[in-house]
């Protein structure tokens, strides 16, 4: 009870303070006209509000003012770096659902599945496997951090047991799909950076562990841990968890890309509703902007069509959300073709991609928190 009523008083006590530095930055948005936003940090500019009397009868200041303090808040990202700090010193280790984990590791929570949704994606897999029973179909559901860096987690952290909600999807898919168990790959190497330390997504070298374990599944032969070497193409990279909880803002972490030791890894991606080509899987412009992780494939994108030069007439079919983007290189040197839809953006149906390319496999590859909320996959398979 003691304890209880202790939290309950320094929750008020930092409320308090934030609310005062709300308000003494509010005063500072007033006085200084056109206060500097993100946007100016990354070179863009902001219109200012301006105070008069007229502004002000005719409620127009008020209509400006607020979405000033949407686009173009003085002060909004050191507040956000107070507000965090604050909420830590009361011992707070959750914000905006984001823990923070030891040594500024950063775990998003592991989401709890909608059932009646859920049940919707399963069947529509399975129904997909029935229409096209030649076509070789793989599941993988990525783990996210919090699974496998569990021992990151903050004291008394309670989250879902992503394995065993995997292990469920599973035995509902049954033989209907080849599995692979994304997470007994992983946890293989869990000392190893696995998960970057301040974004949602797994590092390319978890994706490479991933690949390495799906290969077999994916019909590849041979051993490929010696196929790709890897490089990296930044050392600046801040993920959207810090952006998120305010923390971790100054970390700087690496992104690797991996390309063939050996053979011609030219490919020509058509970014099919864009109507744009380009003679890359990376973009490699992303790196200069906030949102480095979209140098994979440039970053969401709704239907990409792959052209290889690989001597294999096999066309895969990858359905995905991001955590695929630095997994799809990988599969570049096995196949002929590879089309890639995210349902999230996608308007069409499977249907559609079905009768218009010659698809012979199919991945479907997704991070576990993706799969278990997002509602447009029966959907892409149904077209319902």
């Amino acid at each position: 009870m003691k304890n209880r009523k202790k939290k309950g008083r320094m929750e008020s006590l930092i409320g308090m303070i934030f609310i005062l530095l709300l308000f003494a930055v509010m005063i500072i948005n007033l006085i200084i006209p056109g206060g500097k936003s993100a946007a100016d940090e990354d070179g863009g500019q902001s219109v200012g509000t301006r105070l008069s009397i007229n502004s002000i009868i005719s409620g127009s200041f008020m209509e400006q003012f607020e979405e000033d303090m949407r686009d173009q808040f003085t002060g909004k990202s050191a507040l956000f770096r107070v507000k965090a700090a604050m909420d830590r010193f009361g011992g707070s280790r959750l914000e905006n659902g984001v823990y923070i984990g030891r040594d500024g590791q950063l775990l998003e929570e592991i989401e709890v599945p909608d059932n009646e949704q859920l049940s919707a994606n399963l069947d529509a897999i399975k129904s997909y496997t029935e229409t096209y029973p030649d076509v070789s179909t793989t599941v993988t559901l990525i783990p996210d951090a919090a699974c496998i860096m569990n021992g990151s987690l903050p004291s008394l952290a309670a989250v879902e047991d992503q394995r065993q909600l995997f292990g469920m999807v599973e035995r509902e898919l049954g033989g209907s799909v080849a599995w692979v168990d994304a997470v007994s790959a992983l946890n293989e190497h869990a000392s190893e950076k696995l998960y970057y330390k301040t974004d949602d997504h797994w590092t390319t070298l978890g994706a490479f562990y991933v690949f390495q374990e799906a290969a077999p599944a994916l019909g590849i032969e041979g051993e490929v841990s010696d196929d790709f070497v890897s490089y990296a193409v930044t050392d600046g990279f801040t993920g959207t968890l810090a952006a998120r909880s305010g923390v971790g803002l100054s970390e700087r972490e690496r992104i690797d890309i991996y390309v063939p030791t050996e053979g011609d890894d030219d490919v020509v991606v058509s970014y099919v509703d864009e109507g744009r080509k380009t003679t890359s899987l990376y973009d490699s412009s992303k790196l200069e902007t906030e949102d480095k992780y979209s140098v994979f494939l440039g970053g969401d994108t709704s239907l990409i069509d792959i052209r290889t030069v690989s001597t294999s007439e096999r066309r895969l079919l990858v359905v995905k959300d991001s955590f695929a983007d630095c997994f799809i290189p990988f599969l570049a040197p096995y196949y002929r073709e590879i089309v890639v839809v995210d349902p999230s953006g996608y308007s069409g149906t499977i249907a559609d991609i079905m009768e218009t390319y010659r698809i012979t496999d199919t991945l479907i590859l997704y991070s576990g928190n993706t799969f278990f909320t997002d509602n447009t996959i029966s959907g892409v398979f149904t077209g319902e």
